[in-house]
């Protein structure tokens, strides 16, 4: 399985109407982008980090990059693991679930943050570049 399988959840979560199940989508829409970035920084031979520092060493990785697009999913991370915090440990009405707006704007900024690593893994020069612009 590969992880932006998650965002195929996620897409059939965004069908609900209830706020668990716009809470899901952005679970599963944070987790597709995680795990293909850490999937991928493997494949490039980075260091995969422990499972439990690998939430914030991904994204860290990818922030303090040097690459501009590298950095910009980094950020996409960084508001996806917000949101995703909300959806999976504050578990009271909050406005950010009171509508699918959220949950779609968050699937919709995975799916354009998986596109850009695909373009960056397929062109060599790009991706020689973004293997070279993080810090193990």
């Amino acid at each position: 399985m590969r992880g932006r399988e998650f965002l195929n959840l996620a897409r059939e979560l965004l069908a609900g109407t209830r706020s668990y199940h716009w809470r899901g989508a952005i679970i599963h829409a944070y987790y597709a982008l995680l795990l293909e970035c850490r999937d991928m920084m493997a494949q490039w031979g980075l260091p995969v980090p422990p499972r439990l520092q690998v939430h914030a060493a991904i994204r860290l990785r990818l922030v303090y990059a040097t690459d501009p697009d590298l950095k910009k999913l980094g950020f996409d991370l960084e508001d996806l693991v917000r949101h995703r915090n909300h959806a999976n440990y504050d578990l009271r009405a909050l406005s950010l679930f009171a509508t699918d707006q959220n949950a779609r704007d968050d699937v919709h900024k995975a799916a354009d943050a998986l596109a850009l690593l695909d373009s960056i893994d397929a062109n060599p020069i790009r991706r020689a570049a973004a293997i070279a612009a993080i810090k193990p």
